[in-house]
C-alpha cells in the first residue's frame, strides 16, 4: 500500500511536470508567432505606410515648387528607399494562413503607385509647366489611396491574428492552471496518504523495538540475577576446596606431591575470580544508595596502599597526583570498585613496557568530579575502543585471564549514579581510562534521579 501510494505520488508529479513543460512549449510557439510574425508585420507595414504618405507630399511639392526640386528629388528618393525596405522586411516574413492573397495585392498595389511616382516625377522634369495640380491627382492619388488601402487591410488583418494568438495563449495557460492545479491536489492528497501511512508504519515499528527493548532488559536482569546466585552459591564451595588444597600443601611432606595441590589452587583461584567478576557484575545494575558521600582522596589512598605488593611485583611505579578536597556522590563500596577495576586492569595490560607507570588523576568539571586513570602499556587498536565497555569482551590477543566483566561493571555503576565512562588510547604511548560521577549536593544528587547515556570514548 505504501509503495502503491508513494508510485502515485511520483505519477502525479511527473504528470504535472509532463503538463507544464507541454503548456509551455505550446505558450511558447504561440508567443513566436506575435514576436517574429504578427508584430514585425505590423512594424513593415506601419513604415510602408509612412513612406508612403512622405512620398506622396514630396512629390506634391516636387511638382509644385520647380525651384526646390534637386533638395526635393533627394528626398523623395530616400522616402522611396524607406518603403523598399519595409516591404522587402514584410515580404520576408512568413505568411498567415489566408495572407497570401493580401501580401499580392499590396505588392501590385507598390508597383503601380512605383511606377506612378516615376511618371509623375519624369513628367514634372521635363515640362516645369505641365498640369501640376491634375498631374499629381489623375497619376499618382488613385494608386496611393489603393496601396494605403492594401496596407491597412494587411495591418488590420496581422492585428486580428495577434489578438486570437494572445487569446489562444491566454486559453492555455488557464486549461494548464486548472489541470496542474487539479494534479497538485491530487499530489498533495497523495502525499497526505503517504506520510500518514510512514507515521503508522513508524508508530509500529517504535512499538516493536520497544516491546523488544523491554524484554532485552527483562532478559538482561534475569541474567544478572542468575549470575549474582550462581556466582554466590558456587564462591563458597570454591573458597571451602582451596582452603582444603592450602592445607594439604602444608601437610605434604615434599615437592612433588605439593606441585599437584599448588596447580588446583591455582585453578581454584581464577575459578574465584571468575565468580568474583560475575558477582560484582550482577550488583553494578543495583539502584544507588540515596544521600551516599565519599572523599575521594580517601579511598585512592587506601587503594593504593593495596595495590602495592601487585604493584612492585609487575616493576609498576604507582602515582596520585594532588586530589582535591571533594565529596562525589556514590558509596566507598562503589568509589573503591570503579577505582579497583580501572587500576587492575592496567597492571593486568601493562604488557612489556619499558616505561612501566599509572598515575591518577582526579578534576573538578561543573558538577562532575573526573577520575583519570593513565598508563604507559601499549596501547589499545582502534578498532577495539568502541567494544571494550560491552560485556565479555575480550580483544584478540589477550593474553590476561578474566571473563572481560571488569570495564562492564564500571560502566555499568558509573552510568547507575549519573556518570560517565570512557577512554583515550595510542598505540605505543599508553591509555587514559576515566570515569565521572557527579559532585555530592549536585541536582543529579537532589534529585535521585538516575540517567542512562552512552559510553563516551575521547579521543
Amino acid at each position: 500500500m505504501l509503495l502503491l501510494a508513494f508510485t502515485a505520488v511520483v505519477g502525479s508529479f511527473f504528470a504535472t511536470s509532463l503538463v507544464v513543460q507541454r503548456s509551455s512549449s505550446a505558450v511558447g510557439r504561440l508567443s513566436e508567432d506575435i514576436i517574429y510574425n504578427s508584430a514585425p508585420s505590423i512594424e513593415h507595414l506601419a513604415l510602408v505606410r509612412r513612406s508612403v504618405l512622405e512620398v506622396e507630399l514630396l512629390l506634391a511639392r516636387f511638382i509644385n515648387e520647380p525651384q526646390r526640386r534637386t533638395d526635393l528629388g533627394r528626398d523623395l528618393d530616400e522616402a522611396l528607399a524607406h518603403a523598399r525596405r519595409g516591404l522587402s522586411g514584410y515580404m520576408a516574413l512568413t505568411a498567415f494562413p489566408g495572407e497570401n492573397a493580401v501580401r499580392m495585392d499590396i505588392q501590385e498595389s507598390w508597383m503601380r503607385f512605383d511606377n506612378a511616382v516615376t511618371r509623375a516625377r519624369t513628367v514634372a522634369e521635363s515640362s516645369p509647366e505641365a498640369g501640376r495640380g491634375p498631374l499629381f491627382d489623375q497619376e499618382v492619388d488613385p494608386p496611393g489611396r489603393r496601396l494605403l488601402d492594401d496596407v491597412t487591410r494587411s495591418i488590420e488583418y496581422n492585428a486580428v491574428r495577434g489578438r486570437e494568438l494572445a487569446e489562444r495563449i491566454r486559453e492555455t495557460r488557464r486549461q494548464t492552471l486548472v489541470l496542474a492545479t487539479g494534479l497538485n491536489l491530487v499530489c498533495g492528497l497523495l502525499a497526505g496518504v503517504v506520510a500518514w501511512l510512514l507515521h503508522r508504519e513508524l508508530q509500529a515499528r517504535r512499538a516493536l523495538a520497544d516491546a523488544h527493548t523491554r524484554f532485552l532488559e527483562t532478559r538482561a536482569e534475569e541474567l544478572e540475577q542468575f549470575a549474582g546466585r550462581v556466582a554466590h552459591d558456587i564462591r563458597n564451595p570454591l573458597s571451602s576446596a582451596r582452603l582444603s588444597a592450602e592445607l594439604a600443601v602444608r601437610k605434604s611432606p615434599d615437592e612433588a606431591s605439593r606441585a599437584p595441590l599448588q596447580r588446583i589452587i591455582r585453578s581454584l583461584s581464577r575459578a574465584d575470580a571468575i565468580t568474583g567478576a560475575l558477582l560484582d557484575f550482577a550488583r553494578s545494575g543495583a539502584r544507588p544508595d540515596p544521600g551516599a558521600r565519599t572523599e575521594p582522596r580517601a579511598v585512592i589512598s587506601d587503594l593504593l596502599v593495596g595495590f602495592e605488593a601487585e604493584a612492585e611485583q609487575a616493576g609498576i611505579e604507582l602515582h596520585c597526583e594532588p586530589v582535591p578536597p571533594i565529596l562525589v556522590a556514590c558509596s566507598t563500596g562503589v568509589y573503591l570498585s570503579l577505582l579497583g577495576n580501572l587500576v587492575r586492569n592496567a597492571i593486568k595490560y601493562m604488557g612489556d613496557s619499558s616505561t612501566r607507570r599509572i598515575t591518577l588523576r582526579v578534576v573538578e568539571e561543573g558538577a562532575m568530579i573526573r577520575t583519570d586513570i593513565h598508563d604507559t602499556g601499549p596501547g589499545i587498536a582502534p578498532e577495539n575502543l568502541p567494544s571494550l565497555f560491552e560485556p565479555y569482551f575480550r580483544a584478540q590477543g589477550g593474553v590476561a585471564e578474566g571473563l572481560g566483566l571488569g570495564l562492564a561493571t564500571v560502566k555499568k555503576l558509573a552510568e547507575g549514579h549519573g556518570g560517565h565512562v570512557g577512554v583515550m588510547s595510542e598505540r605505543g604511548t599508553g591509555s587514559t581510562f576515566w570515569f565521572e560521577l557527579p559532585r555530592a549536593g549536585s541536582s543529579w544528587d537532589t534529585a535521585l534521579t538516575h540517567p542512562a547515556p552512552a559510553s563516551i570514548h575521547r579521543h
